[in-house]
C-alpha cells in the first residue's frame, strides 16, 4: 500500500508513527520507492495494514492518503532511428558548438554505446561527453517520463569547433541527439511481469486458474502433488494489487501464493492510452 501524507505536519508524524510501528511489529515493514518515490507499507495482508494507517490516523493526528503503489514501467524503443544534431549557441564571448550524427536501434542490454567516429570528426576528449549526454536521457523518457531501457547509440560522425567546443556543448548535443531519434523510433511502454505460483487444494484449481486469466495472466503449468495443486502463470504486477484478499476469499483461506519479477513485457494498447491519459491527468494537476 502506498502512503501519502496531506501536508508538512502530517509528514513529521507520519514519520514518527512508522518508526514506532516497525520497531514493535517485526511484520510492518516500510519503504521508499526511489522510481516513484512514493512510501510503500507491507504487512501480513490488507487488515493488518488499515489497522496502522487508522493508528496513525487516531494516535498521531497524521493525515494520510492511501493508494495503490504506482508500477515502476520502463519506456523502450521498437526500431532503428537516425539522428543528425547540431548544438549551437552564441552568446558573448565563446559560444557552444557539438555536432552529433549517428543512429540508435533496439537491443537486449539496458544501454549500448558504440563509437564509430573515425578521422577525429569529434575529438576523443569529447566522446565520452557524448555517451554522458545520451546516457542521461536514459533515467526519463521523452514521452512519459518513465526510465528508459534497450537502447543501442551509435555515433558515426559529428563536428566540433576549435574555440567553441566542450564537454557541456557535446552533452547537449547528444541530448538533442537522443530527442530526435527517439522521436522517430515508435517508442512504447513497458511493464513489470511478475512470476506468480499458487499452491491451493485440488478442488480449487480451476478457481485459482480463473482468477488469473482475469487478471491478463497467462497460466505456464499446473502440477498436482498429492491432495495441493501448483499453478505457475506470468501476470502484471499492475494486476496484482489485493491479489491475496481475493485470492483467500475465493478459495476459503487455503491457498497462498509467491511472486517475483520475471521480466519486462510491452503492454496492450488499451493499457498503455490508459497510462498516457493518467500521466496527462498528473501532469496537469502539478502544473495548477
Amino acid at each position: 500500500l502506498s502512503i501519502v501524507p496531506k501536508d508538512n505536519k502530517a509528514q513529521i508524524n507520519m514519520s514518527k508513527a512508522l518508526n514506532r510501528f516497525t520497531k514493535e511489529d517485526p511484520t510492518f515493514k516500510t519503504y521508499v520507492d526511489h522510481e516513484t518515490g512514493d512510501t510503500i507499507i507491507q504487512g501480513m495482508g490488507e487488515l493488518h495494514l488499515e489497522v496502522y494507517v487508522e493508528r496513525m490516523k487516531r494516535e498521531y493526528q497524521a493525515e494520510v492518503a492511501t493508494g495503490k503503489p504506482r508500477v515502476a514501467y520502463r519506456e523502450t524503443i521498437t526500431r532503428k532511428a537516425p539522428f543528425s544534431y547540431t548544438h549551437k549557441k552564441q552568446t558573448g564571448g565563446s559560444g557552444q558548438f557539438g555536432k552529433v550524427m549517428g543512429f540508435m536501434e533496439p537491443c537486449e542490454e539496458e544501454f549500448e554505446f558504440v563509437n564509430k567516429v573515425t578521422g577525429g570528426r569529434i575529438p576523443t576528449q569529447y566522446i565520452s561527453s557524448c555517451q554522458k549526454g545520451f546516457l542521461a536521457c536514459m533515467a526519463k523518457g521523452p514521452k512519459l517520463e518513465f526510465p528508459v531501457t534497450g537502447i543501442k547509440v551509435t555515433l558515426e560522425d559529428g563536428g566540433f569547433h576549435a574555440v567553441d567546443s566542450s564537454e557541456m556543448a557535446f552533452q547537449a548535443a547528444a541530448r538533442g541527439g537522443f530527442l530526435e531519434g527517439y522521436a522517430k523510433a515508435k517508442s512504447v511502454i513497458m511493464e513489470p511481469i511478475m512470476k506468480v505460483v499458487i499452491e491451493t487444494p485440488n478442488e480449487f484449481q480451476g478457481s485459482c486458474m480463473g482468477l488469473i486469466n482475469q487478471r491478463r495472466g497467462i497460466i505456464q503449468g499446473s502440477q498436482e502433488e498429492g491432495v495441493m495443486s501448483v499453478v505457475e502463470s506470468q501476470v502484471p504486477l499492475s494486476e496484482m494489487f489485493g491479489f491475496s484478499t481475493i485470492l483467500r476469499s475465493g478459495t476459503q483461506g487455503k491457498a497462498q501464493f509467491t511472486m517475483e519479477f520475471s521480466s519486462y513485457k510491452q503492454v496492450p494498447q488499451s493499457v498503455a492510452e490508459e497510462i498516457t491519459k493518467k500521466k496527462a491527468d498528473e501532469k496537469a494537476a502539478k502544473n495548477k
